[in-house]
This record gives structure tokens, C-alpha cells and sequence, in this order.
């Protein structure tokens, strides 16, 4: 298969000669799990990201039916997820329209205008038309005022029980965002011949008033606020901020709990998103030479996509 992505390797050369030719979904699966070479019949990953890599961590066998046979999902999107989504767009529309009219002297936007922003995603979603539709409408409005009375200047930038020693709590004259759903492509090097590239989108980018930036990813549901200091995502955006986006190293990386109004900051020093970098080669590496086994369990299987075809998960309890 000819790939468009100038990062992207050739198949082995043990490929047979209908490389070129992707498989229908099914002849892969059944392909990788009678225990042959994926890579045999497809190329070897040329691109990761978060969710790649926290995939494969949890269970190889489902990346590979994800990301390499491309099989459908057989689960519908779930609901929590299908509202997150929602109030990702009404809070990117909200600081997009307050950048633009910042920029023509116009107020910011108001409280209604979110909720409005918030409906239209919604809407968009098969929640409007799910039985339930009324209850997750009226589970927004608390998190909606809470995130637009946390937008407004003279809001600790960290939730002051959340900061830590390498985050002080800045204190925002006016919220500057200058960026939303802002897409990184960050190459890294396997070995002397093969580079790989790293992908994602970071929720948002806000400049700080001493003019370094922030990283900031949104999270509904519940949470642990700890997780900012060691989560691979964030180190992931922080090192796309500062090696792919010219953005320098952020100040901060902060996971935002908006259904609590709880901004966790975290820092992060040079030497350890160098340290990152390597460790996300590592990781490449490991997936462009596995053999993808299955790891059935109860939390592995529960959540998969694919479990109900997938034979292994026949040996989890969690079905």
C-alpha cells in the first residue's frame, strides 16, 4: 500500500506482492487471529497518538483491530461521551467568538449565548433524541455556569487546592485563549532510518500574562485531579507545544474539570518531555514489532469495541 504520510515506512520485504492492496477488514481479523503477521499483508504504523498508544497499552490485540484493520466499531458512541463532545464545541465556540470580538472591541460573549452554543452541539448528537435527552440537557446548565463564571478576569487560572508547587495560580485579567482544537504532527526519530510521527489535537492553548503559555485539556465526568503531573496525554500536547507548534514550553499543563469548575496544573521541565520524546519512540517501536496479542480481562474487555466478536474476550467474566 502506497501511504500519503512522508513518515510512513515501507512494508517488509517479506510482504507478498499484493501488499498494495488492503484487506477487507475481516480476512485481517481473521488473518491476525489465527496468529499470523499483520504486517504481512499491511504497513507497519507510520503515525501514533494518545489514544494509539493508550489502546495498544491496554490491550494490543484491540489497536490492532482498530487501527490496522480498520474494523468498525460494534458498539454505539456512549452516551457520556456523545455530551462531552457537546460541551467541547460549546466551550470552543465560546473562546473563538471571544478572541474575534476581543479583536473588534465587541463584549464577550454572554452565559445565553453558551447554552446556545451548547444546544446546537447537542442536537447534533443521539442524545436529542434519547429518552433521556431532558436529564443530560438539564445535567449541562450547572457545569455551563460554571465554566463561564470561571472565564471571567480576576479567576485563579488553578484551582488553588490544585496547584502545586510548579503551578502558581495566576491570576487572569482576561482570559487569552489563542487557540482551539489546535492540531500538532510531531516527528520522532525510531532509529537512523525510520521516523514516525506523533498526532493530536490539543482542546486549547491560553497565553498567560507573563507571556509563556498554557496547555489545556477538558475532561467532563469525574476525575483525579493528581493525574495532571504524570498523564502522558498532557506531556504528549506539552511536547507538541514546544517541538512541533513553536510554542515553547508550556508553563503549565492543566486538566479542566468542568463539571466541577476545577482547573489541576502541573509543570513540566525540558528534561522531561526530552526524556518523553524518547520514551514515545519506545513506544512506536514496540507497536511496529508486535504481534499483537490479546489480553482479555474484566476492565479491558468491558469497555472494548470489539468484544463481541473478538474470541478472546470470551474468557473475561466481564460479559
Amino acid at each position: 500500500m502506497t501511504s500519503e504520510n512522508p513518515v510512513a515506512t515501507a512494508a517488509t520485504e517479506a510482504a507478498p506482492a499484493w501488499v498494495d492492496r488492503r484487506p477487507e477488514p475481516a480476512a485481517l481479523v481473521a488473518h491476525i487471529a489465527a496468529g499470523g503477521d499483520p504486517f504481512e499483508l499491511v504497513e507497519r504504523p507510520g503515525w501514533f497518538s494518545f489514544t494509539a498508544f493508550d489502546t495498544f497499552e491496554r490491550c494490543p490485540r484491540q489497536y490492532a483491530l482498530r487501527y490496522l484493520c480498520r474494523q468498525p466499531e460494534e458498539w454505539p458512541s456512549w452516551p457520556a461521551a456523545e455530551y462531552g463532545s457537546a460541551a467541547h464545541a460549546a466551550f470552543e465556540a465560546f473562546t473563538r467568538e471571544r478572541r474575534e470580538r476581543a479583536a473588534r472591541g465587541e463584549p464577550v460573549p454572554t452565559r445565553e449565548e453558551l447554552g446556545r452554543w451548547f444546544d446546537d452541539a447537542f442536537d447534533r448528537t443521539s442524545l436529542s433524541v434519547a429518552p433521556d435527552a431532558d436529564s443530560w440537557r438539564s445535567k449541562a446548565g450547572p457545569m455551563l455556569d460554571l465554566f463561564w463564571a470561571g472565564e471571567q478576569p480576576g479567576v485563579p487560572a488553578v484551582s488553588p487546592a490544585a496547584a502545586g508547587p510548579s503551578a502558581a495560580a495566576d491570576l487572569l485579567d482576561a482570559p487569552d485563549t489563542i487557540g482551539e482544537e489546535i492540531r500538532f504532527c510531531l516527528p520522532v526519530e525510531l532509529d537512523p532510518d525510520t521516523s514516525a510521527l506523533v498526532t493530536g489535537y490539543i482542546d486549547r492553548v491560553d497565553r498567560l500574562p507573563g507571556g509563556d503559555v498554557e496547555v489545556i485539556d477538558y475532561k467532563s465526568g469525574n476525575g483525579d485531579p493528581a493525574r495532571a503531573a504524570a498523564s502522558l496525554q498532557l506531556g504528549i500536547y506539552a511536547l507538541g507545544c514546544r517541538d512541533a507548534l513553536g510554542l515553547g514550553r508550556p508553563a503549565r499543563v492543566t486538566l479542566y474539570f468542568v463539571e466541577r469548575g476545577l482547573r489541576a496544573g502541573a509543570g513540566r521541565l525540558d528534561a522531561e518531555l526530552d526524556e518523553l520524546r524518547l520514551d514515545l519512540a519506545s513506544r512506536a517501536r514496540a507497536i511496529r514489532s508486535s504481534s499483537f496479542p490479546e489480553t482479555p480481562g474484566p476492565w479491558a474487555c468491558r469497555w472494548c469495541d470489539f468484544a463481541a466478536t473478538c474470541p478472546a474476550a470470551s474468557q473475561s467474566d466481564s460479559r
